[in-house]
């Protein structure tokens, strides 16, 4: 019963998320003087339905709490023939239809920048106050650390007298070509509940299938942490700092997903997230389940500002050309239906792909 009720608080999350970001769309729209067709919370059998007199846009609360969207007249019309509706989106100024679709993003991203000042104001901001520490977590059987006498547990002080903080693949990299072997690894062990600090000579050998030096060795990189209680204003700044870098990386991460592939064999889709909300917030409660809304509301905000076929970002992207070009570019509904077949394929796959996880 218990179990029921996180994945209750999944799936609510993703209907969060998703509900955010059409009523962006929504307000957006009304502040601008663009109407509103349909605006919907949820999917599947309408369990309440009315009409704004005002504005003639009809509201929908639906059975499945997975999302909703927001419906502008004419929007991603096929048919060329079609009578023209004096409402159409594609009938209003280009300015107003960019902060339409922009606004969608903005509002998630806005959202996570909310959740992160809340959590921060609670619990304070985290900040990193001195290097980190490489410490070993596991050696390899017959690997060149092995042979070298390393162990589980030691820390990584030094290579060849450079300081090791998160660097040492790095230094590795750079020592094996400047420096004649072996290596002098400088690390510091527990002995007899006293640390002591140690020599070892160390050899690493060249992986092919990583294309770099290795000794063979699994890390953990331990950061020196402490947490402060600023005031309201820098934990503002703190948030917004925060929510920006996360955005940077994303953007980065996404970036190389479509243009280059990587990372596609690790993406989840809907039953590995709720997997992933579920276990998180079962283990750290609340905390975890506003970090999860955070972190997920930047992830569709940068997202939907990718400019590929069927998001937010194609939909700028074409509204930009538009404004450049001072006309429509015709077919662009096509190139939208197309990217949302590919993206609806894209999410059938990967969520049997999560499911087939779950049975291993």
């Amino acid at each position: 019963m218990l179990n029921l009720f996180y994945i209750f608080l999944a799936i609510l999350l993703f209907g969060i998320l998703i509900t955010v970001h059409e009523l962006g769309h929504f307000f957006a729209a009304r502040l601008v003087g663009i109407p509103v067709k349909e605006f919907a919370i949820g999917f599947g059998p309408a369990l309440v339905k009315w009409k704004s007199k005002k504005r003639d846009t009809m509201f929908y609360l639906r059975a499945i709490p997975l999302g909703g969207y927001c419906m502008f007249y004419q929007e991603d019309k096929l048919d060329e023939d079609c009578p023209e509706d004096e409402r159409a989106f594609d009938r209003y100024h280009v300015w107003k239809r960019f902060f339409t679709v922009v606004a969608g993003p903005l509002m998630n991203i806005l959202l996570a920048f909310l959740v992160a000042l809340i959590i921060f104001s609670v619990m304070g901001v985290t900040k990193q106050t001195g290097p980190s520490k490489t410490v070993v977590h596991s050696v390899n059987e017959a690997s060149p650390a092995e042979v070298a006498g390393l162990l589980k547990g030691d820390t990584i002080l030094s290579l060849n007298g450079s300081a090791v903080t998160d660097n040492l693949p790095n230094l590795i990299e750079q020592e094996m070509k400047e420096t004649q072997l072996p290596l002098s690894l400088e690390i510091s062990r527990l002995i007899n509940g006293k640390s002591r600090t140690l020599t070892l000579a160390v050899t690493p050998l060249y992986s092919n299938e990583e294309s770099r030096y290795m000794m063979g060795v699994t890390l953990s990189i331990i950061p020196q942490l402490e947490t402060f209680h600023l005031p309201f204003g820098q934990t503002m700044v703190e948030s917004a700092r925060f929510c920006y870098q996360l955005s940077g990386e994303l953007t980065k991460a996404f970036v190389k997903l479509f243009t280059r592939g990587e990372g596609i064999n690790e993406l989840t889709g809907f039953v590995g997230i709720t997997e992933l909300i579920v276990e998180e917030t079962k283990q750290t409660k609340l905390l975890g389940y506003a970090s999860m809304l955070m972190m997920f509301s930047i992830n569709l905000g940068v997202l939907n500002l990718i400019p590929f076929p069927g998001l937010d970002g194609s939909r700028l992207m074409f509204i930009i050309i538009e404004a450049v070009r001072k006309k429509p570019v015709k077919k662009e509904a096509y190139f939208h239906l197309a990217g949302m077949v590919l993206l609806f394929g894209l999410m059938i796959y990967i969520t049997f792909k999560d499911i087939f996880k779950l049975f291993r």
